[in-house]
């Protein structure tokens, strides 16, 4: 029988034993090849302490959201985010207002091997550091890659590394994490959020150089949409959103997803200076089809 690794033994330890340490040293590996991504996170747990993390988390379990970033996929520089919260302090995927989350997020530097796939994996890494293990977890996620290669629907073909510290790290835990997928830039706010902290991270935290790549890049910068359109998808939201809320809450004919990114776009058009993007108004026009309304 092999002899257990550094980061195995650790691993093993008891809750207990890591009070009062950083949560850098309790997801210390030994490796010789550490990737770049790995290092991501246990630099970015250098400042987060078990004690902290378990205090804002509490012990009903935890809700987190993570997304990930590659300036040029693939080919870095990329970043990735996480965003953890007390189970108490979210209903369905919003959080209550005066909820207390745990951001974190993490630089990849340029790299041949780094892609948004591998940033997005990390997020996921950095969460199973930080989530005490005891707990159950929820992981929010926009790649259906991550989700699906996690829970076993997809085959392991590539990123083995990363995946190989999953597996790891996933045995650390007494119930293993529930994952759910978020459609990506439809308005959710935590994703939203977990977007703009994993785009930061790919700039190394340089806010002004983050603000000047998404002003350029932004789709929403370049595709202002004529008066008359914007009134004509307003009405449209109006109308899914009336026969929406028409429908019992549990009632399987619409999907939560469905539910809560017409009720996101209804309140996000209701300002002067939101101008949807071109997946957005695809998603609406596709919904006033399948609805018919």
């Amino acid at each position: 029988m092999r002899e257990a690794t550094q980061y195995e033994r650790r691993a093993a330890l008891p809750p207990h034993a890591w009070k009062g340490r950083g949560l850098r040293a309790a997801c210390m590996m030994n490796l010789i090849d550490e990737s770049l991504e790995w290092r991501s996170v246990l630099d970015a747990l250098r400042n987060v302490y078990v004690d902290k993390a378990r205090a804002t988390l509490g012990t009903k379990g935890v809700v987190a959201f993570t997304d990930g970033a590659c300036i040029k996929n693939p080919g870095g520089p990329a970043g990735w985010s996480a965003i953890l919260l007390a189970a108490d302090d979210v209903t369905g995927s919003d959080a209550h207002e005066d909820a207390e989350p745990i951001e974190c997020f993490g630089y990849i530097p340029e790299s041949p091997t780094t892609t948004n796939n591998r940033a997005e994996i990390t997020a996921v890494l950095a969460v199973l550091c930080i989530a005490p293990p005891a707990f159950s977890l929820k992981i929010y996620s926009d790649s259906e890659y991550t989700i699906k290669v996690a829970q076993g629907t997809y085959q392991m073909k590539a990123n083995a590394d990363l995946w190989a510290l999953y597996r790891m790290l996933l045995n650390r835990r007494k119930v293993p994490p529930v994952f759910e997928w978020v459609r990506g830039h439809a308005g959710h706010d935590l994703n939203e959020r977990a977007d703009e902290l994993a785009g930061l991270g790919a700039w190394n935290g340089d806010r002004d150089a983050y603000r000047k790549w998404q002003e350029s890049s932004a789709l929403e910068a370049h595709n202002a949409l004529p008066s008359a359109e914007l009134s004509a998808l307003r009405q449209q939201v109006q109308k899914l959103k009336t026969f929406f809320d028409s429908l019992d809450l549990q009632s399987s004919r619409v999907s939560p997803q469905e539910r809560q990114f017409i009720g996101d776009m209804y309140r996000r058009l209701q300002k002067n200076h939101f101008s949807p993007t071109p997946k957005q108004r695809n998603w609406v026009k596709g919904l006033v089809v399948k609805y018919k309304v």
